[in-house]
């Protein structure tokens, strides 16, 4: 057993969510560019999906099922203006990251991601969260950030460190029963929404990092 478990704070439950990143303008200038003034002057605003949010900065997929042709117009919108400023999608990926989200905020308490940007990235996690009853269900780590969880006594424990400067952010734990629930219905709910994403594009950029420039299936208005 993992020493850091008798030492985890037990808090009722853990909201799970995946998010689009919702952006006000589109940045058409150098990938490199020396003056910060150039993000506001070489830029053209974007029209946010009209999806009634909790953050205006995001739409999360409880928001986005039955409204996600107002996602998808939102997303061509931005190709039309790569293409009207010939900017290739190693330019604009980022417009189509995802975010996942575990947090409650009674307790002030969110497990940050902030490595995982596709929805393959998010769904090794949640399968694993899904299918891991007892043990050690994930640990990564990349730059200034390492999670570890683990599956003890119907509870699911988190971990989280800033290995670099060697400090802890959180250690949970929260009943394993709800949150696998929850993660079930999250991981349908966002294949529905990419694959209508997809299908509107003709590409799908969202699932997987996007290695070739994708062919997007977008007609000038």
């Amino acid at each position: 057993m993992q020493s850091w478990l008798s030492e985890t704070k037990k808090i009722p439950s853990l909201e799970a969510e995946i998010c689009f990143q919702i952006q006000e303008t589109f940045y058409y200038g150098p990938d490199n560019f020396s003056d910060a003034s150039d993000l506001e002057r070489l830029a053209d605003k974007l029209t946010p999906p009209r999806i009634q949010l909790a953050v205006p900065s995001l739409v999360r997929t409880s928001e986005a099922l039955g409204q996600e042709h107002a996602l998808a117009a939102y997303y061509e919108q931005i190709v039309r203006m790569a293409r009207h400023h010939k900017r290739p999608f190693n330019s604009i990926r980022h417009y189509f990251w995802l975010r996942f989200w575990l947090w409650n905020p009674e307790h002030e308490v969110h497990v940050s991601f902030p490595w995982y940007d596709s929805f393959s990235q998010i769904d090794r996690y949640l399968k694993a969260l899904a299918e891991t009853d007892s043990g050690l269900v994930d640990h990564d780590m990349d730059q200034g950030w390492e999670l570890q969880t683990y599956s003890d006594g119907g509870s699911l424990h988190f971990l989280e460190r800033d290995p670099d400067a060697d400090e802890t952010r959180l250690a949970i734990s929260v009943p394993r029963n709800e949150l696998v629930r929850q993660v079930s219905e999250l991981r349908e709910r966002t294949r529905i929404i990419l694959a209508l994403l997809s299908s509107s594009l003709g590409a799908d950029v969202w699932t997987s990092y996007v290695h070739a420039e994708p062919t997007f299936r977008i007609e000038q208005p």
